[in-house]
């Protein structure tokens, strides 16, 4: 079993900051073309021309915040950002501007001072998470964060359960670089362990490891109620197709609990 007690990220040495502080350099280039901005205007379609207060969790480099001001236009929203990540923070810092806060911490840990009207996680960095304690915590966290009305935002995509146990391909190739993809599924376990080793010529050997824990529509809301926060939503893009539960990606939009 990978993702055990004493080592949940299924990889020697990997932590919280691992990920980012891997792919902080490349990460803006690598996955520029990610299809997800219709994730960021199903978001935005919920919301009023009022100014509210965003939460991002796992900001990264600001790559989704700043489509969410560029559709905002003028409108002075709160936003602000959490990362592991000293070295994304960094590049965020540079890349947004002044009206986003960014602070540095494990979302599953802590999260800054509600209420938010919206938290939001992107393109599949809810699975970051380690381990189940892990997405529960962070699920009870946003749930004390949101405001009574705020709405919870998640972008998944689910892996193919026909993909071998273990990969070895080609990502990109050039004349003077060469980056392969190694990775391995524990299909039994949900979980993902993956390393991009970079050859540049010229260059040191560059390793990129990346351990996702997957999490099944149906287990992310049982943990989700466990919170506190119920599904109000799910559809399979931002365009509101209606959710198919054969296909690989979902958004989900979970509210807080009704009192009893």
């Amino acid at each position: 079993m990978t993702n055990d007690m004493a080592n949940p990220f299924g990889i020697e040495g990997y932590n919280a900051r691992s990920y980012g502080d891997a792919f902080a350099d490349v990460y803006d280039q690598w996955y520029h073309d990610l299809d997800d901005h219709d994730f960021i205007a199903m978001i935005c379609a919920s919301l009023g021309p009022d100014p509210v207060r965003i939460l991002e969790l796992g900001v990264g480099t600001g790559r989704l915040v700043r489509v969410l001001q560029s559709l905002r236009g003028d409108i002075a929203d709160e936003i602000v950002g959490i990362d592991s990540s000293p070295a994304m923070l960094g590049i965020a810092h540079n890349q947004c501007n002044t009206a986003v806060t960014f602070v540095e911490g494990d979302f599953s840990h802590t999260l800054p001072e509600g209420p938010f009207d919206v938290v939001f996680v992107g393109y599949n960095t809810l699975f970051n998470l380690p381990n189940e304690d892990a997405l529960r915590a962070c699920m009870t966290l946003v749930a004390s964060r949101l405001s009574p009305q705020g709405q919870f935002f998640i972008d998944v995509v689910m892996p193919p359960q026909r993909s071998t146990q273990e990969h070895v391909g080609i990502r990109s190739m050039s004349t003077t670089e060469v980056v392969l993809s190694v990775s391995r599924h524990d299909a039994e376990n949900q979980h993902i362990t993956g390393q991009f080793i970079q050859f540049t010529d010229g260059a040191q050997l560059t390793l990129r490891p990346w351990s996702i824990r997957y999490f099944s529509p149906t287990q992310l809301d049982t943990y989700a109620l466990d919170a506190g926060l119920v599904l109000h939503r799910r559809v399979s893009d931002g365009h509101g197709h209606t959710f198919d539960p054969t296909a690989d990606r979902h958004i989900s939009c979970f509210s807080v609990a009704p009192p009893k």
